[in-house]
């Protein structure tokens, strides 16, 4: 008898107390649902819940979870502010380059919560370092949609840095990276002298050194468009030391990394705190080293002007793809008119211009890149050099060895991708 009554009595405290963990457990639930939802109005504006509405008939569950973490728990969180938050996340769908529906949300997003639609431009227009043409076009295109639904009147003006692009370079990196100018600046020396005065010029002396976003903003993009590609642990602790020289706190940078856990992914989010971590043990051992003075490097100029590097682009433009300059010029006038002058300069004007290469095995070679990137951003871009290397002398099957080519390093699936468009290319042009 007093067996059956402890048992009972077991049962029903074990019952009592699953009872309250549970509706605690629902409490904090709806905590965290009420918080996102408020986050999520916010960041969305009238028509926060578009994204939901699909999943809470096809799965309810999901669209709950979608709202109490990123919203509920995340970007609901002190530390960061919103306006910096949607900045970087707009900055890490960019480079992820096939995430568009997700992006147009958080560039509507961007506009809610304060920022301007410059900053929006210049966001986007940074992933051209880090991410690449392909991605940086994409995401102009959908900002151009936002803007448009918006009835924004966006007058564009041109933000190109005055002055040196060499010498602008060098300072920037003074700026955020001390002491390790020297060595970006003769790495290579011997075996690609170019490269680093291409980092220098173009990355650090052109677009670092755009006006319309800050240099704290600019390190908070380029350290999550880093972490979303993955695999880019140096370039982690570059731009952590780097956020700290332009001002920004360790919680600041400890919350952005938090945050890629949504839009990055936990693996990728994970080894970039590892490479974080790091950088901050390193810091406090040592501190933050102060600029030293390079005169070696303070005598170095650009090697050409703009305008030399744009006629050159012409020319190769008009020989790859026979289309005009002028009118890839004027395709992103409305909205980001430095990007198609960027086009022409760099892509065209410093890169197909090489020797060493012909034209030919160039647009094979982007066809093969393009190929193994594979993401929405580049499949425009993919047509594009298909037909480039058609016109420049490459026959259908080259192409396709070009594609196949990738199979062993990207798998099968990506490569069946580029071939469906490659036959679509062919048939177009009856080739």
């Amino acid at each position: 008898m007093r067996r059956a009554l402890l048992t009972s009595a077991i049962a029903t405290l074990t019952t009592v107390v699953l009872g309250i963990i549970t509706n605690k457990a629902h409490a904090q639930s709806s905590d965290r649902y009420t918080r996102g939802i408020k986050t999520l109005k916010r960041i969305g504006g009238t028509d926060y819940a578009c994204a939901l509405r699909p999943l809470q008939a096809f799965f309810p569950d999901l669209a709950q979870i979608s709202v109490e973490y990123p919203f509920g728990d995340i970007m609901s969180r002190p530390g960061l502010d919103l306006k910096q938050r949607e900045i970087v996340n707009v900055a890490a769908l960019t480079a992820l380059g096939s995430v568009r529906p997700t992006l147009k949300f958080h560039i509507h997003g961007m506009l809610n919560v304060g920022c301007t639609p410059q900053e929006v431009v210049e966001t986007i227009l940074h992933a051209v370092v880090y991410a690449g043409f392909p991605a940086a076009q994409d995401g102009i295109t959908i900002a151009r949609e936002v803007f448009k639904e918006r009835k924004l009147e966006f007058k564009p003006v041109s933000s190109r840095p005055q002055g040196d692009r060499y010498q602008l370079g060098i300072q920037n990196l003074q700026q955020t990276e001390g002491d390790r100018v020297k060595t970006i600046a003769t790495q290579f020396a011997n075996l690609a002298p170019d490269l680093p005065r291409l980092i220098i010029e173009f990355a650090r002396g052109e677009i670092w050194n755009r006006r319309g976003l800050s240099l704290k903003s600019r390190e908070f993009a380029t350290l999550v468009m880093v972490t979303a590609l993955g695999n880019q642990s140096d370039s982690v602790e570059t731009h952590v030391e780097g956020a700290l020289r332009a001002g920004a706190t360790e919680t600041e940078i400890k919350e952005l990394l938090l945050q890629m856990t949504v839009y990055a992914g936990y693996p990728k989010t994970l080894t970039a705190v590892t490479a974080a971590q790091q950088i901050f043990v390193n810091l406090k051992q040592r501190g933050i080293v102060a600029i030293s003075p390079q005169p070696n490097l303070e005598s170095r100029r650009q090697a050409e002007t703009n305008e030399a590097r744009y006629r050159r682009g012409l020319e190769a433009l008009n020989q790859i793809s026979k289309a005009s300059g002028e009118a890839v010029v004027k395709s992103f006038e409305d909205i980001a008119p430095d990007l198609g002058r960027y086009i022409l300069e760099f892509s065209y004007g410093e890169v197909f211009s090489r020797p060493n290469l012909d034209l030919k095995i160039r647009e094979l070679a982007t066809v093969s890149a393009l190929t193994g990137l594979n993401t929405t951003a580049s499949e425009l871009p993919l047509k594009v050099h298909i037909n480039g290397a058609l016109n420049v002398g490459a026959n259908c099957q080259e192409i396709v060895e070009a594609i196949i080519q990738m199979i062993p390093y990207v798998g099968f699936v990506k490569v069946q991708q580029a071939m469906a468009l490659a036959e679509a290319v062919f048939q177009e042009r009856n080739v």
